[in-house]
C-alpha cells in the first residue's frame, strides 16, 4: 500500500504543478496522473472481483485471463510515476535553463 502512496505523490506533485502553477487545465502531466488511476482502479476493481465471491463462480479462462490483467496492471503501474519523474526532471531543467539563460541576457545589456 505504501508503493501505491508513494506512487500517487510522485504523479500528483507534476500534476499539480502544471494545474495551479503553469494554469493549464489538461497537459502531458494530467494525462500520465489520469493514466495512473486508471491503472490503480483496473487493478483494484480487478482484485476485488477475482477474490471475491464474483471470482469463484468464473469459468477458469476468465479467470486467468482477469489475473493476468492484474499482473498486467501490477508491472505497469510502476512504470507511470517513473515517467512522471523523470519528465518532470526534464522539463523543470528546461525551465530552469530558460531563465537562467534570460537572466544572463538581461545582465550583459
Amino acid at each position: 500500500m505504501a508503493f501505491l502512496i508513494f506512487s500517487f505523490v510522485a504523479v500528483a506533485i507534476p500534476y499539480g504543478l502544471e494545474r495551479f502553477y503553469f494554469a493549464r487545465k489538461f497537459g502531458f502531466f494530467a494525462a500520465i496522473f489520469w493514466l495512473f488511476a486508471f491503472q490503480v482502479s483496473v487493478l483494484v476493481g480487478g482484485e476485488i472481483m477475482l477474490e471475491n465471491q464474483l471470482g469463484h463462480s468464473m469459468p477458469n479462462w476468465v479467470t486467468s485471463l482477469g489475473y493476468a490483467i492484474g499482473s498486467f496492471a501490477y508491472l505497469t503501474i510502476g512504470m507511470t510515476p517513473i515517467a512522471a519523474i523523470v519528465a518532470a526532471l526534464g522539463f523543470g531543467a528546461v525551465i530552469a535553463a530558460n531563465r537562467f539563460l534570460r537572466k544572463l541576457a538581461e545582465n550583459s545589456n
